[in-house]
């Protein structure tokens, strides 16, 4: 690679991506569950794992929102990492999160 170029660093979240994650907590606050988010940088890719759950038995709900070094994203279940979905886009990734991250008691597909 020429010296003058600039490698872009794709595996970086964008402000608009930031904003459709933290819409997610502004739905949820109004169906009145919790919602934690926290960020993680690895070599590879930039991450955010997002938590939810209620006051009920029902443990909460933990998925892994990536973005990688090629500007795709994905989705895992935090606990197996077992992946999802993965996109070109983060929309498709935010609209596959299971039911049992909004609702308590919503059974997981897969």
């Amino acid at each position: 690679m020429p010296a003058d170029l600039v490698r872009l660093d794709l595996a970086r979240f964008t402000a608009r991506d930031l904003e459709k994650i933290g819409a997610l907590a502004r739905k949820l606050a109004l169906m009145h569950r919790w919602y934690r988010s926290e960020r993680v940088r690895r070599a590879d890719a930039d991450e955010i794992r997002v938590y939810s759950g209620d006051r009920s038995n029902t443990p909460y709900a933990c998925y892994r929102i990536a973005r990688r070094g090629d500007g795709s994203y994905s989705l895992a279940d935090h606990r197996s990492g077992r992946e999802i979905a993965a996109a070109r886009a983060i929309d498709p990734v935010i609209e596959a999160i299971p039911g049992d991250f909004f609702y308590a008691g919503a059974r997981r597909e897969g």
